[in-house]
């Protein structure tokens, strides 16, 4: 699904960034908004529907999730995609139906309610994060580990996030996971983050003028399309580690 959803792209922007970003500059976040969702779980996109197994983000989560929580761990866990929490949510009540779970999102009316509840949780626990709720205002410092599901362009938003765990008060080593869906935007995302951290404010500031993405890339075949470099497409997803 990820490469029809490239190459149907491709077909509608052409393979000219810059252009693309003048003169078509919705169809082109859309095309990468797209690509993010798939890259998480296929059932984000409107046309389909998918068990959650089909989701590798989800199972490597599971899996890494069970490490976490037979320890006794409180957990936090981040996404961009509320939709996306929905389906986290639903595997949780199906592997750890046992463990409380909370959630904060943007429609979440009274924030404090969800985060006291988590900060006072005895045991292991779960709280559900979009990455727009997290900016300000709340301390989750109870957890000990963090999963950030979805790359975000702007390293600070994520940065933000983060530090909701590592806040004053925080006394344990908090390990901090990224799934990463290996051949897809989702690398391309993190190669921009280490190697051009200035070009995120452009792109948060709008999408008017040169992003800048011409000067990392020759085509948009070459940003959204890994698969000449490195095989197939979504062949799995990684999740790397940070203290």
């Amino acid at each position: 699904e990820y490469a029809r959803i490239c190459r149907e792209g491709m077909e509608r922007l052409g393979d000219d960034i810059n252009k693309a970003l003048r003169e078509k500059a919705f169809g082109f976040l859309s095309l990468l908004t797209r690509l993010r969702q798939v890259c998480c779980d296929p059932d984000l996109l409107p046309w389909l529907s998918a068990d959650l197994s089909e989701s590798g983000k989800l199972m490597t989560l599971a899996e890494r999730l069970g490490e976490a929580l037979s320890g006794g761990h409180r957990v936090v866990i981040f996404s961009q995609f509320v939709r996306f929490l929905r389906r986290v949510d639903a595997m949780l009540a199906e592997r750890f139906p046992e463990v409380p779970r909370f959630e904060l999102t943007g429609s979440t009316v009274d924030r404090q309610k969800p985060v006291q509840a988590f900060q006072q949780a005895e045991g292991e626990a779960v709280m559900l994060v979009s990455l727009k709720a997290a900016g300000t205002g709340i301390t989750l410092n109870a957890a000990d580990y963090v999963f950030l599901l979805d790359p975000w362009w702007n390293p600070s938003v994520e940065d933000q996030a983060v530090d909701r765990v590592h806040r004053i008060g925080q006394t344990r080593t908090v390990f901090v996971y990224r799934l990463v869906t290996a051949g897809t935007i989702e690398e391309r995302i993190q190669l921009l983050k280490a190697e051009k951290r200035q070009l995120f404010d452009q792109i948060i500031g709008g999408v008017s003028g040169d992003l800048g993405l011409a000067d990392r890339f020759n085509s948009l075949h070459q940003l959204i399309d890994l698969a000449a470099d490195d095989g197939q497409p979504g062949q799995g997803t990684g999740a790397s580690a940070a203290r």
